[in-house]
């Protein structure tokens, strides 16, 4: 879930959240899933160049980013992910991952490990099925012996899934197999109709029903695994996003007066190509704020003068609409936010930066 700006208790001092750089360094992956938001594969070869994604990450912690979370692609297919990992660690950030969790074996990879805090493993069910979507027989199994070096070196991991009409009926297995595993962390998120998702799973679509479903099976996993295994799940009921907007709308929020871009927005997004995206993998890109090979010391400030009011815009009208709407009740709102993007632009050429 979201954070928000929190005053402790005990001594009236501000909790400082997690203001998140989301690195997608490279498209390049083992696998071709079929519901890759990226539409990552063995084919892809482009990388991020090191140099010009240390220097960003540099500025943005010192203007008030402190979690860096690397995805793709399979980051473990970037030639730069220790030097990136070692760099964001001595700058002060908290180091998070994705992973298919298949190539964690080599001494290479875990070595690496050593500098992430938390690495997410991607699971999608039951071997049958985690093997067909993953298009790959095996994977599963090699899935588990990469969780098998995480336990090895005691280190924070838990597991992601991506809930399917296929797999909604086994989020209860899932949680238990999660808990004998020792994840501490289970993160459900549904579906989304982006990269190859589109074309390989368009007759997948969550319908009301289903995510209904879900959002009581989560529920029911939060209260069994309480203090024992985070349970996140990436819908929220329209009638708590009524009662707490700031949840999710960081304008809404008491530390948006100051005026930060970490203060207006949780997230980031820095994509393959060094272009980088407010909010969400996927936003349109006529709200780029600029581009990692090519930036000034001004470049944070200029966005939040030229794009910020829009945003913030967008964000209040895209809460009305859906709080409008009593058909649906369960929202995945970086979903609609990311679609209500497109809609609000006259124009979505994109425009390389």
């Amino acid at each position: 879930m979201t954070s928000t700006c929190l005053i402790t208790e005990k001594d009236d001092q501000e909790v400082v959240p997690f203001r998140t750089i989301q690195v997608h360094p490279s498209r390049k992956c083992n696998l071709s899933c079929l519901h890759c938001y990226s539409s990552s594969g063995p084919t892809m070869k482009a990388m991020l160049d090191i140099d010009a994604l240390k220097k960003f990450l540099e500025y943005a912690y010192q203007n008030g980013f402190n979690n860096l979370s690397v995805s793709g692609g399979e980051p473990f297919l970037y030639d730069h992910l220790k030097e990136l990992f070692s760099f964001s660690k001595k700058l002060g950030y908290r180091n998070n991952m994705v992973s298919n969790g298949m190539l964690l074996v080599s001494a290479r990879n875990r070595e690496i490990l050593e500098y992430v805090d938390l690495i997410a493993i991607s699971i999608d069910g039951k071997k049958e099925l985690h093997d067909y979507i993953r298009g790959q027989d095996g994977a599963y199994e090699k899935m588990l012996q990469g969780v098998e070096v995480l336990r090895a070196q005691n280190k924070a991991w838990g597991f992601i899934h991506t809930i399917t009409p296929q797999s909604w009926d086994s989020l209860l297995w899932l949680g238990a197999f999660a808990f004998e595993q020792g994840a501490k962390l289970l993160q459900l998120h549904p579906l989304e109709m982006y990269g190859r998702a589109s074309t390989q799973m368009a007759d997948m679509t969550l319908q009301d029903t289903l995510r209904h479903q879900a959002y009581i099976l989560a529920n029911y996993l939060q209260a069994k695994y309480a203090g024992k295994m985070i349970i996140q799940l990436d819908l929220l009921h329209r009638d708590y996003l009524e009662a707490f907007p700031q949840v999710v709308n960081s304008f809404d929020r008491m530390c948006s007066k100051k005026g930060r871009l970490p203060d207006l927005l949780d997230n980031l997004v820095v994509e393959e190509t060094g272009r980088i995206i407010p909010v969400a993998y996927g936003f349109n890109p006529v709200f780029s704020i600029g581009n990692v090979h090519d930036f000034g010391n001004h470049l944070f400030q200029q966005f939040i003068e030229e794009k910020i009011p829009d945003i913030r815009s967008l964000y209040f009208d895209t809460l009305v609409k859906i709080l409008s709407n009593k058909e649906m009740d369960i929202i995945n709102w970086s979903e609609i936010l990311v679609k209500e993007s497109w809609r609000r632009s006259k124009s979505t050429t994109v425009v390389s930066i």
